[in-house]
């Protein structure tokens, strides 16, 4: 039987990423944040909580790459997260499968499968393609996989040098979403149950200061936070801004808050999102991988499930519309399970069907194409130009020195690349009115604006008070009605 390279799975998925990867800011895929990150990055500002230092750290490096646009080379770092996080994936199930069948190609074959697939599974797809956290914050799940891994299976102790370095990259792994605590916690306490007693004090003191070492990537936040840049939110330079924004505070009330009259069809709904990723066959495969792990990997496989079950009540739980994006740790996870099952189910046709087997890897493959091109025009972000196509039509038709004032995610992110991150319309005030009963936002107006007389926070109709203040013409946008103007008060 012959392998297939994961080199030319991850060399078409790069095709298929640069394909259907978003022109720019965008709102297909839920991709409306795209304007928040990209914008925070591009004037050295703070993103909403909980700032994703670890993202904006990678994204202000690709930011100086010479190519394209200021928004394609940050949407980039999407898609090469979602490539390295396949691999990743792909090295998991070949360590897995390796001890069983030392001899084979089947583990290059099933893990090349298994990553391929999750690469085109639609949630992955979508999310590699736009501006977001969550494919950076999947390989750093995929990395705490082969750790976790690492720990339950290596008889060697990690020497001093490699626990601080292991340490250090889950410790940068803290700056991509708060989920990533989960894995974090779990990698930790593996890793000093299946230390020598002797060396576990130091084991777990090394990986610790590790963790604490890479953490450091959250000191970005107050020093971005104190040039006062016009995307500042929470305003991390104090202590109390810097927690509001870490903690994801403005939020919590969203944890856990789904009505309980609701939490069937959630369940439901998150029954149907696993079918729709792999298909019934590659869940019946996850199945099998799980259920009939190869005898080392086992405590693995109950791990993993333990992680995926959390993941999936955070998801469920949590009162969003778009709390899906959640379970992109969960799908990983049952990718690896795929590898596992598909290795399982060809052994056991080779050894009963022998002529059957070389069969199933066919179409496996088949099927995952099959998906992969039913998922394509879902997913593609390409020719998503309405967040541009928005923010280009406000900024031409409002008059001169307007005060225009956003409503939800979609208008204000789309405005604040273009106004803020592309310097256009320097003669137009943006003012978010649903961040107007933030202290912080008020302090980054007066440093963005520093040359208006500002009205007192909690002036009644504070948009109208500036407006009549300033002499200037009042705007209104929203992303399903046309712009309204009022002119400047006589």
């Amino acid at each position: 039987m012959r392998g297939i390279p994961i080199g030319g799975v991850l060399l078409l998925l790069a095709l298929l990423y640069l394909r259907t990867l978003a022109p720019g800011i965008t709102w297909a895929n839920n991709g409306s944040d795209s304007g928040d990150l990209i914008t925070a990055v591009l004037t050295g500002g703070v993103p909403h909580p909980s700032g994703y230092p670890t993202y904006l750290l990678g994204a202000s490096l690709l930011s100086r790459v010479p190519i394209g646009t200021p928004a394609q080379r940050i949407t980039l770092l999407s898609a090469l997260a979602a490539l390295l996080t396949v691999a990743l994936v792909a090295v998991l199930v070949q360590r897995i499968l390796r001890p069983t069948f030392a001899h084979s190609r089947l583990p290059a074959a099933a893990a090349a499968l298994a990553a391929g697939w999750l690469g085109v599974s639609p949630l992955f797809w979508s999310q590699a393609v736009i501006a977001e956290v969550y494919t950076l914050n999947a390989l750093f799940v995929a990395l705490l996989l082969l750790l976790l891994y690492r720990s339950l299976t290596c008889t060697t102790p990690a020497s001093p040098a490699r626990a601080l370095t292991e340490g250090g990259m889950v410790g940068l792994a803290l700056g991509t979403h708060l989920t990533i605590v989960l894995p974090v916690l779990v990698w930790l306490g593996v890793a000093a149950a299946t230390s020598p007693a002797e060396r576990r004090g130091a084991a777990l003191l090394g990986r610790a200061g590790g963790v604490l070492v890479g953490a450091l990537v959250y000191v970005l936040l107050p020093l971005r936070a104190a040039a006062l840049p016009p995307v500042n939110w929470g305003h991390a330079a104090t202590w109390d801004g810097f927690w509001w924004v870490v903690s994801g505070q403005p939020y919590r009330g969203l944890l856990f808050g789904v009505p309980s009259a609701l939490l069937p069809d959630r369940v439901h709904a998150w029954a149907d999102l696993l079918v729709q990723q792999f298909g019934w066959p590659g869940v019946a495969l996850a199945l099998v991988g799980l259920l009939f792990a190869p005898p080392h990997a086992q405590r693995f496989g109950w791990l993993s499930a333990a992680l995926a079950a959390g993941y999936s009540l955070f998801a469920i739980g949590y009162n969003t519309t778009d709390s899906h994006a959640y379970l992109l740790p969960v799908y990983l996870i049952v990718a690896v399970w795929v590898g596992l099952g598909t290795a399982q189910v060809w052994a056991l046709l080779h050894q009963h069907a022998p002529r059957v087997a070389p069969a199933l890897l066919l179409v496996l493959v088949v099927f995952a194409g099959w998906s992969a091109w039913r998922t394509l025009p879902q997913v593609d972000a390409h020719y998503d130009t309405r967040a541009t196509d928005f923010a280009e039509a406000v900024l031409a038709s409002v008059p001169p020195d307007a005060i225009v004032t956003t409503s939800s995610d979609q208008d204000t992110f789309a405005l604040w690349y273009h106004h803020y991150g592309l310097a256009q319309r320097p003669d137009v005030v943006l003012v978010v009115a649903p961040l107007l009963s933030f202290e912080w936002y008020h302090t980054t107006l007066y440093a963005t604006y520093s040359t208006l007389p500002w009205p007192a926070i909690g002036t009644p109709d504070w948009p109208a008070a500036l407006a009549e203040r300033t002499r200037r013409p009042l705007c209104h946008t929203d992303p399903l009605t046309p712009l309204h103007c009022t002119a400047p008060p006589p």
